[in-house]
């Protein structure tokens, strides 16, 4: 059966019809009918992109979404994000996402503090997102082994030990994986209107159980 890939990251931006005509062909060896850009861009990026592919004879294989400038984020940042999202959605973007692990992590407000995923300056934006009945395609953390004491006991210790830039253990600088869970199941809990797409299955792959609990709680999450 064909199939359509949601979480699709280009090796180079769609802007050429070589680019295109690259990934296209290896979906087309792969029976992909559909290709998602998780890669999200806004503004001018997006309608090149947008613009090659009409003109590509991949036009009907590609869905593009648009990206949020989640950064420096403070007072009156919300409004000026949803007046670009509604812009992007316009221009021809069908969703937003994929929204990186940077939010919640390492984004900070213009005051110097963390971003929290349900800081309320941002609610415009998903409320936005909700009117314009598009989905919000987010990746909150990475693995929980990567905030863990990098042990015997972590299953990740030799891939921590070769990629140390992903580790999170460092407190003063980064939340712990509870916390950002819990910051992203209020972000979600508050927003019932809003279509929202949990990437890697939420990091909960080893607890399925936790992942059908907020299944169960939460209709409006895939």
């Amino acid at each position: 059966f064909p199939a359509v890939d949601f979480h699709f990251h280009p090796p180079a931006p769609l802007t050429s019809n070589e680019a295109i005509e690259r990934v296209g062909t290896a979906m087309d060896s792969l029976n992909l009918r559909v290709m998602i850009n998780a890669s999200g861009s806004s503004g001018e990026r997006l309608a090149q992109q947008i613009a090659a592919v009409k003109a590509s004879r991949y036009k009907d294989r590609f869905v593009m979404f648009t990206t949020l400038a989640l950064r420096d984020v403070g007072p009156g940042s919300g409004a000026r994000i949803a007046v670009q999202l509604e812009a992007d959605i316009k221009a021809g973007a069908a969703g937003i996402g994929e929204i990186g692990k940077g939010f919640g992590l390492s984004a900070r407000k213009t005051d110097g503090s963390r971003l929290q995923l349900d800081d309320p300056e941002l609610d415009v934006v998903w409320e936005t997102a909700a009117r314009l009945k598009i989905p919000v395609f987010i990746h909150v953390a990475d693995p929980a082994e990567f905030f863990q004491p990098i042990d015997f006991q972590n299953e990740r210790w030799l891939e921590l030990a070769l990629y140390p830039d992903r580790r999170y253990t460092d407190r003063s600088r980064f939340p712990t994986f509870e916390e950002l869970m819990a910051e992203r199941n209020r972000l979600l809990a508050r927003h019932p209107k809003t279509i929202w797409v949990l990437a890697h299955l939420g990091w909960h792959a080893q607890d399925l159980a936790r992942l059908g609990r907020m299944f169960d709680s939460l209709p409006n999450l895939y």
